[in-house]
Parts: C-alpha cells; sequence; structure tokens
C-alpha cells in the first residue's frame, strides 16, 4: 500500500467516525427537545396551580376581610399574583419556543385534549403565526 492509499483509509475511517458523531448527537439533541418540551408542560401546569391558588386566596382574603383590609396584606396578595400571570405567560412562550409546530389548530387540539384549558386559550392564540402581526416587533418597541 502507498502513502496515499493510506491516506485514503484513513479519511474514509474519519468520515464513518463523522457520520457515527452526527447520528448520536441528533438523537442527544432529538432527546433533548422532547425533554425540554415536556418539562415546559409540566411547569405550566405547576404555574397554572400556583396561579390559581393565589387568586383563589386573594379573593377569599377580600371576601373574609371585607371591612378590616390589611393593606399591606393585600398589596403583597396583588403583587404574588401580578408575578404568578407573568411566570404564567413566560410558560406558554416556552411552549411555543419548544413545540415542532405552534399554530391555532395546535391549541385547538390541545383544547380539545384538555392539555390547555379554554380560558387560557386566547394566551396560546395570541402567540399563534396568525397573530404575529399584532405583536409590537422589538423594533417597534424601540420608536
Amino acid at each position: 500500500m502507498t502513502g496515499s492509499d493510506w491516506l485514503g483509509v484513513a479519511g474514509l475511517i474519519v468520515g464513518i467516525a463523522g457520520l457515527a458523531y452526527a447520528v448520536y448527537e441528533n438523537r442527544s439533541k432529538a432527546r433533548l427537545s422532547d425533554y425540554i418540551r415536556a418539562q415546559n408542560w409540566h411547569i405550566y401546569s405547576k404555574a397554572n396551580n400556583a396561579n390559581g391558588s393565589v387568586q383563589l386566596a386573594l379573593q377569599k382574603y377580600k371576601q373574609a376581610e371585607s371591612q378590616t383590609v390589611d393593606l399591606e396584606a393585600f398589596e403583597w396578595l396583588s403583587k404574588a399574583d401580578a408575578f404568578g400571570q407573568d411566570v404564567f405567560k413566560d410558560v406558554i412562550r416556552q411552549i411555543q419556543f419548544s413545540e415542532p409546530s405552534f399554530t391555532a389548530q395546535d391549541v385547538e387540539r390541545w383544547v380539545k385534549e384538555k392539555r390547555v384549558s379554554e380560558k387560557h386559550a386566547p394566551l396560546f392564540y395570541s402567540l399563534t403565526p396568525a397573530n404575529k402581526s399584532l405583536q409590537p416587533t422589538a423594533k417597534a418597541a424601540a420608536e
């Protein structure tokens, strides 16, 4: 065997190893994407529960303390509600980024599957491609 033959064999080995590594990395990326998507849906469920609990506590506090409202407690409950809703919207945005498809049809399917409640569907619809033109862009926000 000549030097060029050895070089050809070495190139073939490197090519096969590169292909095997590419397949491995592609599978790893797919597993990671699936994990992130599952985590986003799990966090959506937990954020929904937490936010609902804070809203219920705020409502119960208003009813129970209608005569003597502790303004500081009321302020903290209101802040917790606002922060909870902000986190909830951020989780929906993360779902939008992690789902391979995020269209109005997907949202309809998730509502039918009870993955998303009907009262939260408008938050999801606002992020679908049909509504992208309604959202301000970074350039428009800066102006």
